[in-house]
């Protein structure tokens, strides 16, 4: 991730400050105070107020993040720098996919995320043009005890470093909030073709909503999903490139690859419906996913699939169908009060009301029967799949 420097607390004299003695004191003394005004006072009695700000800033990140890296009090980093920063498992999974090259440029590296698992098994150079990302960076291997790591503060269009491959993590965020469109990424997604000309194996992040028509000829495009969400996509070019398209989901690497096999499959509500996977959704991956279980989609436009055959399958959750109604919100409500049934999740595709909108409407609050509500269009109408969770 590129980017400037900022007016952040977390100053690059800062950031050296709470490797020191004194800053780590500064950062016990700071947990300890908490969100307490008068305790926050009182440090500034005893520590400079700029370094107890940078402390507190700090102490946020780490606490924002917890979830999102491996031991994250150990961590230098803003928050910034830690929403641009590649996940845990995810970064472990792409260390994995770029276990062959020895020497691996990491151009944008940010606060080091990726850098963490990359240099477990190769050497790594860290390349960003701002000085506070590296100082974290580095910090930051080095208390995972990453060593086989080097740092260049520059601009990576300024770059010309051998090495077997290169990981570009272009900003995608910018004053406005998310950059969707790789003209818009700093440096912009054209940039890898200059990569590629002295780098042919190359991995470039992206955002999961790229629009389709900025794809490049001549790689992989990969969707990431774990926890239910979407979280990445990447690009990978040369002989890292395996497919066309591929949907993975985390942990366990459970994987689903373009097959180029031809026609969809289209037919009525079977006894089980799916729900796949986002980032199945996202490589637009469906008829792939209906193939592989012996399903077939509910309409052309819709990514929910049905069956009569229950199939296991990590890559979509699986419901088995209760009821089909037409949806009208009087006779719904009806059905379900007299069945006795609890609508405890509602979802929808292609559906004109949001769920909360629909759960107002039927004002159901209790009912013996835990069911989902499934809100689709079935032969172009509006339709309620009443369901019931299947365990994968």
């Amino acid at each position: 991730m590129c980017a400037g420097e900022s007016t952040d607390p977390l100053t690059l004299d800062a950031l050296r400050y709470l490797q020191t003695v004194a800053g780590k004191l500064l950062l016990t003394e700071a947990l300890q105070v908490g969100d307490s005004l008068t305790g926050q006072q009182a440090l500034r009695t005893h520590h400079p107020a700029e370094m107890c700000r940078a402390a507190l800033a700090l102490i946020a990140a780490r606490a924002r993040f917890k979830d999102k890296f491996e031991h994250p009090e150990h961590l230098l980093l803003d928050r910034e720098g830690g929403e641009m920063a590649t996940r845990a498992e995810v970064a472990h999974y792409r260390a994995w996919r770029l276990r062959h090259p020895n020497t691996i440029l990491d151009l944008c590296c940010g606060i080091g995320g990726d850098m963490l698992h990359l240099g477990r098994n190769a050497r790594v150079v860290g390349v960003d043009v701002s000085r506070r990302r590296l100082e974290m960076a580095r910090h930051n291997c080095a208390a995972h005890g990453i060593d086989g790591v080097r740092f260049v503060a520059a601009d990576v269009r300024t770059l010309r470093t051998r090495a077997d491959a290169a990981l570009f993590d272009p900003a995608r965020r910018g004053a406005r909030g998310r950059r969707r469109s790789g003209a818009e990424y700093d440096p912009p997604l054209s940039y890898v073709d200059t990569i590629r000309a002295h780098l042919p194996e190359v991995v470039v992040k992206v955002s999961p909503a790229i629009p389709e028509e900025e794809l490049p000829d001549g790689c992989e495009v990969e969707f990431v999903s774990s926890g239910g969400q979407c979280r990445e996509a990447a690009l990978y070019f040369g002989a890292l490139a395996t497919a066309r398209r591929r949907a993975t989901l985390l942990p366990g690497r459970h994987t689903l690859i373009e097959d180029g096999f031809g026609a969809e499959r289209v037919g009525p509500v079977g006894s089980y419906v799916y729900d796949p996977d986002p980032a199945v959704v996202r490589a637009h991956l469906i008829d792939e996913l209906a193939r592989e279980i012996g399903a077939w989609k509910l309409d052309s436009q819709i990514a929910y699939l049905s069956s009569d055959a229950l199939a296991a399958t990590p890559l979509a959750r699986a419901y088995h169908v209760l009821d089909v109604l037409p949806f009208q919100v009087k006779k719904l409500r009806q059905h379900l009060r007299r069945e006795g049934f609890f609508p405890r999740q509602i979802k929808r595709r292609r559906f004109p009301l949001e769920p909360v909108e629909v759960e107002r409407k039927l004002n159901i609050t209790s009912g013996d029967i835990p069911v989902v509500l499934i809100l689709t269009r079935l032969e172009d109408k509006t339709a309620c799949l009443i369901c019931e969770t299947v365990a994968n």
